[in-house]
């Protein structure tokens, strides 16, 4: 990721959306994580945001692209529009966080949010949870909530949500994330 963007600062690449899913699971931090939710096997990273679990059946959308406008608000919105039409995608009512961070279906949280900025440049994004084992998310308080709230596009949509059918559906979703992204973008 870092490689990437500093490629796209010297105007040597264009933007590259990563589409990933970690396995073996990890535990990431980021910067808004209390020292007291710091410990063994939780990795520090730059993004924002409070400690994660990526794991299998989570889809990880890493748009490494310079940011259409230099408002990370408004970047921060566009990526939870982003999780809503993929949500919208299994037909799930999906509903923004109210601080950027995160999209919910009926009160559960399916997608978590968290960037960091270089050069006006993204890095991480928002990880999707399509099928995934809840568990990961006990062993922490997911971006500071209740490991309760967590749930995925599977069981909200009442059905088994393939790892195929989420990257479909982000993919046909990355058109309007990414509108309009200097240099075009490949994924």
């Amino acid at each position: 990721m870092l490689g990437i963007a500093e490629q796209i600062r010297k105007g040597t690449a264009q933007g590259t959306v990563l589409l990933l899913e970690h396995d073996p699971a990890v535990f990431t931090a980021g910067r808004a994580t209390p020292a007291a939710e710091l410990g063994p096997g939780i990795v520090p990273v730059e993004r924002g945001g409070k400690v994660t679990w990526h794991g299998p059946g989570q889809l990880v959308v890493y748009p490494v692209v310079p940011l259409p406008r230099r408002d990370v608000r408004a970047w921060l919105r566009a990526l939870e529009e982003f999780g809503m039409a993929v949500c919208g995608a299994f037909g799930l009512p999906a509903e923004p966080s109210v601080d950027g961070t995160g999209v919910f279906v009926r009160g559960r949280k399916l997608a978590s949010i968290g960037v960091a900025i270089r050069h006006w440049i993204n890095l991480h994004g928002i990880a999707i949870n399509v099928a995934v084992d809840l568990q990961g998310f006990h062993a922490i308080r997911p971006c500071g909530l209740d490991p309760q709230r967590m749930s995925d596009l599977s069981r909200e949509a009442g059905r088994s949500v393939s790892m195929a059918e989420a990257i479909a559906a982000a993919r046909a979703a990355l058109p309007a994330l990414l509108s309009p992204v200097p240099g075009g973008v490949r994924a």
